[in-house]
């Protein structure tokens, strides 16, 4: 059965950019991540496995690592772009973050092969504005995304509190708070502080995902 922190029954609404209503981890199914089929596995740097029904953590990062999404204006245009897209492919987006080479988002699509024209999309259309607004046409903005599939309800949360606590990882802040980019804020405003805490408690981050760069 799905975690159910102190103070509330467990995820009822979706993380994305704007709260909308989306089904809970687990949805129609007794845990909240889809069994695992066979995987199709495509020869790709990093390779890219798809799956449908099934929860994945992406991350995606700006070609070597550049600080492209440093201004406020790239982050937001990264953000409502990926608003944007989210409602068009029908993914269910349950956390995110937003920093200056890359970002992570935790979602689940019903069609796995609808990664490759989402990513597609997303980082078309970010690149050629970004690029645009600084003077920098051709210039290459980003590298690539690496998905990983989630198997259980433990990675699921690790990954949902790993995605929040991030800008505390690398620096930016000290405090989840002062990082506005980010699902944080909707889940502090819906669930509360109690619960996110509760999480963090439950599904500790550290050492889980050694060695994870982003």
């Amino acid at each position: 059965m799905p975690h159910k922190p102190k103070n509330n029954a467990g995820l009822n609404a979706s993380a994305s950019l704007s709260p909308a209503k989306a089904a809970t981890p687990g949805e129609d199914t007794s845990s909240p991540i889809a069994e695992a089929i066979t995987p199709a596995i495509h020869q790709h740097t990093p390779p890219h496995v798809y799956l449908d029904d099934t929860w994945y953590i992406i991350t995606a990062s700006t070609y070597q690592q550049a600080h492209y999404l440093a201004s406020d204006q790239a982050r937001i245009l990264v953000r409502d772009k990926i608003q944007e897209l989210i409602q068009e492919f029908k993914i269910i987006l349950k956390a995110w973050v937003i920093l200056n080479n890359h970002y992570h988002l935790l979602l689940k699509t019903h069609n796995g092969y609808a990664l490759p024209r989402f990513f597609q999309r997303l980082h078309g259309g970010t690149s050629f504005t970004i690029n645009g607004l600084e003077g920098k046409r051709g210039r290459k903005v980003w590298y690539n995304y690496w998905d990983t599939c989630i198997r259980d309800e433990r990675g699921f949360w690790t990954r949902f509190n790993y995605i929040h606590t991030n800008p505390i990882k690398h620096g930016y802040v000290k405090n989840l708070n002062d990082w506005p980019y980010s699902s944080y804020h909707y889940y502090l405003r819906i669930k509360g502080e109690e619960w996110l805490t509760d999480l963090l408690r439950t599904y500790p981050v550290l050492n889980y995902l050694e060695g994870d760069d982003f």
